[in-house]
């Protein structure tokens, strides 16, 4: 029997594919130089501070290219509750840049919102407009990830590690869109109608249905 997981835990086979899967698209819509991009212990007591508050990783580019390719930079800061929903809004400061060290950039917001601009023409395929496969980025690749308290309070607290890297992976699954005009030959370029994908079982699933026993 296979080891049971933490929480937040990738398995790790999941966590192959979706490597693999990333590393593909370095191929395809991927073309930016990536450092490693490392969230060190203190920069991360630092923004959850005494009300546990969680990390936001904002992804942006450097003013500078790196041997022709843009080259990609993360920057991180704290998130806190509003309210009882599930809205989780941004402190302004402090806001870290997630390089081998962390740097401060507080007195650098400017900079950072412009990278973070530079980041988003790059996603929305403005920065490369000649290559076909750049409009596509808009689906794939996120602005900002929000962390949970669990992967970095495992990390942290529970390893005692002084540090941790933030990779990338992709996941690759079906989806199911519809049609209102049917078409048993549909080709990647048809224009028509397509309606919002259906929620995917897993993780939505009737656990009680004899269909999905």
């Amino acid at each position: 029997m296979a080891s049971s997981l933490k929480r937040d835990q990738i398995p790790p086979k999941q966590a192959q594919s979706w490597r693999k899967n990333f590393n593909q698209e370095k191929e395809l819509t991927f073309n930016l130089a990536t450092p490693a991009i490392i969230l060190q212990r203190e920069t991360y007591k630092t923004l959850a501070g005494e009300n546990e508050n969680r990390v936001r990783i904002y992804l942006g580019l450097e003013l500078e290219k790196e041997k022709g390719k843009y080259k990609l930079a993360a920057f991180a800061v704290s998130a806190f509750l509003l309210g009882s929903g599930d809205v989780y809004v941004d402190y302004e400061t402090p806001v870290f840049k997630l390089d081998k060290e962390n740097v401060d950039y507080s007195s650098k917001t400017q900079e950072v919102i412009t990278m973070i601009k530079m980041y988003r023409e790059w996603r929305a395929g403005k920065l490369d407009s000649d290559d076909p496969l750049a409009g596509f980025r808009q689906y794939i690749y996120p602005n900002a990830y929000l962390l949970t308290k669990f992967e970095l309070h495992e990390i942290f607290n529970v390893q005692d590690k002084t540090e941790a890297q933030v990779g990338f992976g992709i996941s690759k699954t079906m989806h199911t869109m519809i049609y209102p005009v049917v078409n048993e030959k549909r080709m990647e370029d048809d224009d028509s109608e397509a309606f919002d994908w259906g929620a995917l079982c897993p993780p939505i699933c009737d656990d009680g249905s004899i269909y999905n026993s």
